[in-house]
């Protein structure tokens, strides 16, 4: 009942709010995700679709390894996200990426002071036995030899935060000739990661790479992508990109209660995230790890009859020219995403 009311509530908003006018398909999540989502649109003048989507990559951050979706056979994903957030100046593309991550730097703040405190106990006892290491989730400032030993301290994983991604970009050669790319291709497919070159004594291998991109750039600057020789090697398909049906900024409307529903909103997102970080991530049994969720029948059907459609349309092009190499990508995306929300639908009860 409480669920059908909510429900309820949803509709009515979303319908006041002509939230369907953007296009973007807020009824594929949860109930109580829904409200926290329409919530923070109204009260923070988000736009839905960098909010929402923002959420979906904080989700798949903070899952990291600990699940995976089986697509197809012995062909298995984890819920990894590439993503950016495209918009004029202004239209407000940080502040709603921040909202979602917050839990997230809480989360790496905690791990942080337990790492200070493990230091101290290190120091004291003489720096006897294996030093302390930081774990954290979210990377912005990095080399690509730091955020792989990064990632091997926290194998769960680790989420690229960066507020104007271009910048990352525009040095990804600044340390070595197109490695942190090939990384990147490379943990996108799920493949293992190997690197001798870090100053350690021992290589890092990390077998289930799980690393999530999500920043933003503005409208007048994703063209620079296309320069970059980022189509040929294929990491523009990987890359999702979010651009509002409305480039309109929003006016601001004076409450005397935002800021109390902003705060209502957030803690609620953060539970939702709690549960999720809740979920056991066993680096020392790697044999158990990651689980792995299958389609039940019905969803597999679905799921293989929307692809073999595809297939039966690109079959009949002739000339590979034509071919659109984004949509080869697009099973990986829609499993990925179905991982996603079916994660929330557990932590949002």
């Amino acid at each position: 009942m409480k669920n059908t009311r909510l429900e309820l509530c949803n509709r009515i908003r979303m319908e006041a709010e002509h939230t369907e006018d953007t296009g973007f398909p807020l009824d594929v999540f949860p109930q109580n995700v829904q409200s926290i989502i329409l919530d923070m649109t109204k009260y923070e003048n988000y736009k839905i679709e960098f909010i929402a989507t923002s959420m979906l990559s904080a989700v798949s951050a903070a899952l990291g390894g600990t699940y995976r979706i089986r697509i197809k056979g012995d062909w298995q994903s984890n819920g990894t996200l590439y993503v950016i957030l495209i918009g004029r100046p202004g239209l407000g593309k940080t502040p709603p990426l921040e909202a979602a991550f917050r839990p997230i730097r809480k989360h790496d703040y905690a791990l942080f002071k337990a790492y200070e405190a493990e230091m101290e106990a290190w120091k004291a006892a003489g720096e006897n036995g294996r030093k302390p290491v930081l774990k954290r989730t979210i990377v912005s400032d990095f080399t690509p030899e730091s955020l792989m030993l990064t990632h091997n301290n926290n194998p769960r994983s680790v989420v690229i935060l960066v507020d104007e991604i271009m910048g990352m970009f525009n040095s990804v050669n600044r340390y070595t000739n197109g490695q942190l790319i090939e990384q990147l291709l490379t943990a996108w497919s799920g493949g293992a990661l190997d690197v001798t070159r870090v100053n350690n004594a021992i290589p890092v291998h990390i077998k289930h790479p799980c690393i999530n991109i999500i920043g933003g750039t503005q409208t007048k600057r994703v063209h620079e992508l296309l320069r970059k020789g980022f189509e040929e090697n294929g990491l523009l398909d990987r890359i999702l990109f979010v651009m509002p049906k409305s480039p309109e900024i929003s006016p601001w409307i004076n409450r005397d209660d935002d800021g109390e529903m902003t705060s209502l909103a957030a803690a609620r997102w953060e539970r939702i995230l709690d549960k999720v970080f809740a979920l056991e991530y066993d680096t020392e049994a790697e044999e158990r790890m990651p689980r792995v969720l299958s389609m039940d029948r019905e969803a597999k059907e679905y799921f293989f009859s929307w692809w073999n459609r595809k297939v039966e349309r690109i079959n009949r092009i002739e000339d590979d020219v034509e071919v659109d190499s984004r949509e080869m990508k697009h099973p990986v995306h829609v499993a990925r995403l179905a991982l996603i929300i079916q994660v929330l639908r557990y932590a949002s009860d």
